[in-house]
């Protein structure tokens, strides 16, 4: 149980610390609507069916309060004063403590309005009143709730309780203190729940806080032209409400078109960040979009793209930072705007002097290893107003996904110079590697030539696995040569039919199917986008593998084909030897071999071709084996279009 807590007079207690305790609170659990676009009056009205959700919200409201520091007043009717204060310490509240040091006051409806025998709302406004002010002197302020039941009675007093209701709007604003009314909506009828609807700026219903758009102020709702003010009001809220689902369902419509731009994978960068440009200029209105580089360490800007001609920024140009809205973007990662340049400082400015920009939206794209960005919109005609918190939004999100692109796009360049030096060294070393082999496998064969005869058994022996090793090295050399030069060689993607590079294949392979009796099977195969001969050699070792691997049995190979998306899966399936799942990574290896040269023949470098020739084609190849129980090889390529087969 916390102590008083003294705070100076003009730090007033206000209903966001009436939130705060909702917010927090894993009993209440529902939506709480801020309060810095309503007047709040520091004052809600509850509206509850149930005691469990009345104590769902008021328990948690005056716990928070006396953890705070608050005098917490509990006006009890419709509970006995023993049943709130179990709830409190079910709550795990001090209550004895908090009732003894005066931190926690407990009334009756007896005990406040109807103190005097009968309700009146000034009396009860008085006693508000000089209930804050004497707890204000000692706490860091009065929260105050009260059960409203007590309305119902011989003569009950609905027109006094709105218009005390009104009175207490006025007070409290004024006053270091807040306040919650109770209201069961199962106790009161319709008509006077209607009016406590219209007399209150916030409302509590249903687990949610709400901003109240259908309240009334007390001038308006006592005033003699209350009914003409209803209707404006009326109107008003109708005209709002249309204007919130209009911008909600463009709202909707502009992000479910970046979620199209951003997801086509179709689309270069350069083209989906030209849609991007439109999008934001459409959703803004704004005149043009662009895209720069920025270093505020040199004060400079470079711009990379804009989205049309103009005559005051061109892609390429350089500019001082300072200069230009930009840098209004430096100090924050939030979407920044300018709709007044001379009152924001830009009157000097290139931007605002020279190139006419009355208008300004945009985000600073922080990036890791790259030079940092901005996005921007920006207009020659003026607006009279900041942008909403919508459009900052929908633009934060345009950025982040810049930034993705962005990334992605600088570690893939990074890739792909790494991968060119690495073909240039692989391509370099193994050309480099054949002179001194022919030179070797030469002499071999002139020692063969002149003095074969000379050699006893042992020589005959030790030169045949010579120049068996030097053949095998020319092998691997050429294998070697062939995987380095899969991007560089390789041909123009084109529609490919692959019935007809699997029927290429398998002419090829015609003896060795012959000489092992193998059968293969295929499905109707479609076309694909790639380059023919690279998909050949895929395929044909696939096929050479599923055969040479296939046991004791004559092998039986199934081709088959699968639709998924924009995208076609090619498996190759044999009931050979199998592999087991521990070694599937290294199949993909380099002359790694499972087998030694004794068993199989081959380089050891066919299925890391494979690998590197699908991934040219921006697939990938998957394993499922085990052993005993043969292969699957599964291949992702692209689809040509939509109807292909």
């Amino acid at each position: 149980m916390s102590h008083p807590i003294h705070r100076s007079s003009d730090e007033l207690l206000g209903l966001e610390a009436g939130l705060e305790a909702l917010q927090n609170s894993p009993e209440f659990g529902g939506l709480v609507e801020p309060v810095s676009e309503h007047e709040s009056c520091d004052h809600l009205a509850f509206i509850y069916d149930s005691q469990s959700e009345q104590f769902a919200t008021a328990i948690p409201y005056i716990k928070h309060g006396l953890e705070r520091g608050e005098r917490c007043v509990y006006i009890a009717d419709e509970n006995d004063t023993s049943e709130v204060l179990d709830a409190l310490r079910e709550a795990d509240v001090d209550v004895d403590d908090a009732l003894e040091s005066g931190a926690l006051v407990v009334y009756t409806a007896q005990d406040s309005y109807l103190r005097n025998g009968a309700f009146d709302p000034d009396e009860m406004i008085e006693f508000i009143s000089e209930t804050i002010e004497e707890g204000s002197t000692e706490y860091a302020g009065v929260r105050i709730t009260g059960e409203m039941t007590w309305v119902f009675g011989d003569d009950p007093p609905l027109a006094e309780l709105v218009e005390y209701e009104g009175k207490l709007n006025e007070l409290l604003p004024e006053s270091n203190g807040i306040a919650l009314c109770q209201y069961n909506r199962t106790a009161f009828s319709a008509e006077i729940i209607r009016d406590i609807v219209k007399t209150h700026p916030h409302l509590i219903y249903d687990g949610t806080v709400c901003q109240n758009f259908y309240y009334t102020p007390p001038e308006e709702f006592f005033g003699p032209d209350q009914p003409e003010r209803e209707i404006d009001r009326m109107m008003g809220t109708l005209l709002d409400r249309t204007r919130a689902r209009v911008e909600l369902e463009n709202h909707q419509q502009h992000l479910e078109h970046q979620t199209e731009i951003a997801a086509d994978p179709d689309r270069s960068f350069d083209g989906k960040l030209q849609d991007l440009f439109e999008l934001g200029c459409d959703r803004f209105d704004l005149e043009l979009g662009g895209l720069a580089k920025i270093d505020p360490a040199s004060n400079t800007l470079e711009v990379e793209a804009v989205s049309a001609e103009n005559d005051a920024i061109q892609p390429g140009a350089e500019l001082s930072l300072s200069e230009t809205y930009c840098r209004a973007t430096v100090a924050s990662e939030e979407t920044k705007d300018v709709v007044d340049p001379v009152a924001d400082g830009f009157a000097d400015t290139q931007s605002y002097a020279e190139f006419g920009f009355e208008t300004y939206l945009g985000t600073r794209i922080k990036l890791e290893n790259a030079s940092d960005r901005t996005f921007f919109f920006v207009s020659p005609e003026s607006r009279d107003q900041t942008f909403p918190d919508a459009d900052r939004a929908f633009h934060h999100l345009m950025g982040q996904w810049l930034k993705y692109e962005l990334e992605q796009r600088h570690h893939e360049r990074k890739l792909e110079a790494s991968n060119e030096r690495l073909e240039q060294f692989a391509y370099a070393a193994s050309h480099d590697l054949q002179e001194p082999l022919r030179m070797v496998t030469s002499y071999l064969q002139l020692l063969e030539n002149r003095y074969g005869d000379a050699f006893d058994e042992d020589g005959e022996e030790f030169l045949a696995f010579a120049v068996d090793g030097a053949d095998r090295m020319r092998e691997m050399i050429d294998a070697l040569l062939e995987y380095s030069r899969v991007d560089s060689t390789g041909e123009p993607f084109e529609p490919v039919e692959l019935d007809v590079v699997l029927g290429d294949v398998l002419n090829d392979l015609q003896v060795q199917i012959d000489e092992t009796d193998a059968t293969i099977t295929t499905e109707q195969l479609p076309r694909v986008m790639g380059d023919s001969s690279q998909l050949r050699q895929v395929l044909q070792n696939l096929i050479t593998n599923a055969i040479t691997y296939s046991g004791d049995e004559p092998p039986r190979v199934h081709v088959d084909v699968e639709r998924r998306g924009r995208e076609w899966v090619l498996s190759v399936a044999d009931d050979g030897i199998g592999i087991d799942p521990d070694d599937h990574d290294r199949v993909f290896t380099v002359f790694d071999r499972l087998h030694s040269r004794d068993e199989y023949e081959g380089t050891g470098i066919g299925l890391a071709l494979c690998r590197r020739i699908v991934e040219r084609h921006g697939g990938e190849i998957r394993l499922e084996s085990e052993p005993g129980e043969g292969s699957t090889f599964s291949v992702t390529l692209p689809a040509v279009d939509a109807r292909d087969r």
